[in-house]
């Protein structure tokens, strides 16, 4: 069996909560749950070490965090020594990787094609080693926020060098695979979990999970969930968050909403299989529209769970009929998009959900994503 070294900043979902409860303010859980599902998928026909660049800064409450070894089934999460200190993290990260790097001659190397300093290693110990090296691309470097272009640019200088990439979009790969140069795209990954069966909330409610900045809509929803005055139904927030004082604010004198903070994977996925609706309210931008698949949307289908969308042109190729779909994320359109998902019969909800499940498992299982990465790699790749 090859052996897949995969660079990342995501964690073992059970680091992973501890890793939460050390966060000032919390972390973006996308990129966590989306590669920590890619690393258990390539683990179905790979074994799989995972050096993983644990990110702290300033926001974490502890200056440093020793080097550790995890092992789970086909996979060995190893963790390089980290610090706070922005010097460190620049002169020693090469010295700290090759501590804790094992490698065979038929190893190949998967690399977040986001993070530039992973980056930059990944393509150095590949062209040492003389393997492989694959790009896991899941948004264009320019829609990164708070990074210079400068850094975006040296970003892609590497990024051109790589020999494949796994994508999740066809205008993804145009940014990235300048060369021409072997690539897989996919939608994302799916887990197919035995959750709890027992919801973490009491009686109905509707679900939001994700970013909390305003240009994601996060607000419109709770304003539109305010005018709706659903009696009986509440609205549960999770996620990370950068302004918490202007999230308390909006739901301020509104008991019917509850924010839990971010929350961990397990329960997530138990918040939205339970939840009555999950709404996502993320803008139209036509901008970063051919580089997203809103990832909360095909998660909470693989839940079962029946769901509200903006219209978004590349979910519209595949789930147009599964969804709920909301014009836009104004007031109005959001409130119009829960009514009209609200007031589904019985029959119709149950036909949307069992329908927007197979489709979206028949294109994102861990299987099947492992088995189209596996062939992807035997037909470029692999001997």
């Amino acid at each position: 069996m090859s052996k897949i070294i995969y660079f990342t900043n995501a964690l073992d979902q059970n680091s992973f909560k501890e890793y939460l409860k050390n966060w000032s303010v919390s972390p973006n859980l996308s990129n966590q749950n989306f590669h920590n599902k890619l690393i258990k998928a390539l683990s179905l026909s790979f074994d799989v070490e995972v050096i993983s660049i644990r990110a702290i800064n300033s926001n974490y409450k502890e200056s440093k965090l020793p080097k550790q070894t995890f092992a789970e089934l086909n996979v060995t999460w190893k963790y390089p020594k980290v610090t706070t200190s922005k010097v460190g993290k620049v002169l020693f990260l090469s010295k700290r990787i090759k501590e804790v790097l094992s490698f065979d001659k038929e190893s190949i190397i998967f690399v977040d094609a986001l993070n530039y300093s992973l980056l930059k290693e990944a393509y150095k110990i590949g062209k040492k080693r003389h393997c492989k090296v694959i790009g896991v691309c899941t948004d264009n470097p320019n829609n990164i926020s708070f990074t210079s272009s400068f850094y975006k640019k040296s970003l892609l200088k590497y990024a051109y060098k790589l020999d494949g990439y796994i994508v999740l979009t066809e205008g993804i790969n145009k940014v990235y695979n300048k060369g021409n140069k072997p690539y897989l795209q996919i939608d994302g990954v799916s887990d197919d979990l035995l959750v709890k069966s027992k919801s973490l909330i009491d009686g109905p409610y509707i679900y939001f999970g994700g970013s909390l900045m305003e240009e994601y809509g996060v607000y419109s929803l709770i304003e539109a969930f305010k005018e709706l005055d659903l009696k009986n139904t509440r609205l549960v927030i999770c996620g990370h968050h950068l302004q918490k004082e202007k999230l308390d604010k909006a739901i301020e004198n509104c008991p019917s909403i509850l924010y839990l903070g971010p929350v961990n994977y397990e329960d997530n996925l138990s918040l939205e299989r339970n939840a009555v609706l999950s709404v996502n309210p993320r803008p139209i931008n036509p901008i970063i529209d051919d580089y997203s698949i809103p990832s909360k949307t095909l998660e909470s289908l693989a839940m079962k769970c029946l769901n509200v969308t903006v219209n978004n042109k590349l979910l519209m190729q595949h789930y147009n009929d599964v969804i709920v779909w909301a014009k836009s994320s104004d007031k109005e359109d959001l409130k119009d998009a829960i009514s009209k998902a609200l007031s589904l019969s019985k029959e119709k909800r149950t036909e949307i959900i069992e329908s927007g499940y197979k489709k979206v498992m028949l294109r994102t299982s861990q299987s099947n994503i492992s088995k189209n990465i596996k062939d992807f790699l035997l037909k470029f790749f692999l001997n």
